[in-house]
């Protein structure tokens, strides 16, 4: 990419945007109030820059119109300097407003995007999905003009200082259905529902259409029915196609939050009685759902389903904890989709449970990066079983 930058609002954009509700704010005078704002941090600054353009955006003109309802994104692309605040409405987009390039792998943008949202598409109900590559714990939103990722304090950092409460917090992106994704937002107190996946998201994404015409057409919908709907319309689009190990979840983050302390018990025994039952952990984490096909993933509900099974593990402690923290992610699961060849024991929270070579490799960012390593025992645990 070149060293040319835009700094410019449209003119046009400016005219219309003060004219219509609904469209970008400026010069202070702020728009209407709706029922629903969806909006979406698209960083096409990388190698998936064509699929906003094939996949995404059209579903998303699918979608019905309702004045009720805005339709939102910031796209940044790898082709071109600058990025661009785009309007969707029901068989067309219009670019309201262009920026000098952005660094979408960092975690200024993203405040900057949540802002705009909340002070530009005021409504009663905001949605935010993130639409790039993603690591689970490890980052999201990859740029590869700036070569940065959003790192999981910088997630926690634009979401806390943008001060604005999310009612989902959806990721259009690989492996980010993770505990400690998950608590990572929990901590910023802005998060009500979160919408990800465990596996990977294959190159078509978000099936918005299927996921966001119930909306549409009922604005009234709640936080958490559109978020069953957004796993719904996943599993429609999905479940006919070729893809096996495709999932996605919804989450009641205020569930896991207001509970932790039974996450935070299991940790703890599971590491106090490491030495003892390792062998069975051991079999347990073998035959327990991970995403990508490894054991680094795994599915929280399910493994502890197969840490009860292991007659080997007789400590009743333990196996309390564990009972208690597979009924809680059960409870927390508002709903969740895994394709019936090779995901069906999906869950909806994954955690990193890591190889002696991935722990050696990993470890000491997860424990610079992650809330979730060292404010429970995992950390510990996982430097004892490896």
């Amino acid at each position: 990419m070149n060293g040319n930058r835009k700094s410019t609002l449209i003119v046009a954009a400016v005219s219309i945007a003060m004219l219509m509700p609904g469209l970008l704010m400026v010069q202070g005078v702020r728009a209407e109030t709706v029922s629903w704002t969806i909006a979406i941090y698209v960083n096409g600054d990388n190698d998936l820059e064509a699929n906003w353009d094939d996949d995404s955006l059209p579903m998303l003109m699918d979608i019905p119109a309702n004045s009720d309802l805005n339709l939102v994104a910031a796209v940044d692309r790898y082709s071109e300097d600058g990025c661009d605040l785009v309007e969707i409405t029901e068989g067309s987009s219009q670019v309201v407003a262009s920026y000098a390039e952005k660094n979408f792998g960092d975690d200024a943008t993203l405040q900057w995007f949540i802002t705009l949202m909340d002070t530009s598409y005021p409504s009663d109900n905001l949605a935010v999905v993130i639409w790039d590559h993603g690591g689970g714990w490890k980052w999201v939103s990859w740029d590869q003009g700036d070569d940065d990722d959003i790192y999981m304090p910088e997630l926690y950092s634009a979401i806390a200082n943008a001060g604005v409460y999310i009612d989902i917090l959806g990721f259009d992106a690989c492996n980010m259905a993770m505990m400690e994704v998950m608590y990572e937002v929990s901590l910023t107190g802005n998060v009500g529902y979160f919408v990800a996946s465990e596996e990977y998201v294959p190159l078509e994404g978000f099936p918005y259409d299927l996921q966001l015409t119930p909306l549409a057409q009922d604005t009234s919908r709640t936080p958490a029915q559109v978020a069953v709907d957004m796993v719904n319309g996943y599993e429609a689009f999905y479940a006919p196609l070729a893809y096996t190990e495709v999932t996605l979840s919804a989450v009641d983050v205020t569930t896991l939050t207001n509970s932790f302390s039974t996450i935070d018990t299991w940790t703890d025994e599971m590491l106090e009685h490491e030495g003892q039952y390792a062998k069975a952990y051991a079999t347990a984490l073998r035959n327990s759902y991970a995403a990508w096909g490894t054991t680094k993933y795994v599915d929280m509900a399910d493994l502890g389903d197969n840490l009860l099974a292991q007659s080997k593990i007789t400590d009743s402690g333990l196996r309390t904890a564990i009972g208690d923290m597979v009924t809680l992610i059960d409870d927390a699961v508002l709903a969740c989709y895994g394709h019936v060849s090779k995901a069906a024991d999906a869950r909806g929270v994954t955690i990193w449970w890591a190889s002696k070579g991935d722990f050696s490799w990993y470890g000491e960012q997860y424990e610079e990066e992650v809330s979730f390593a060292t404010d429970t025992s995992w950390l510990a645990f996982l430097d004892a079983y490896t």
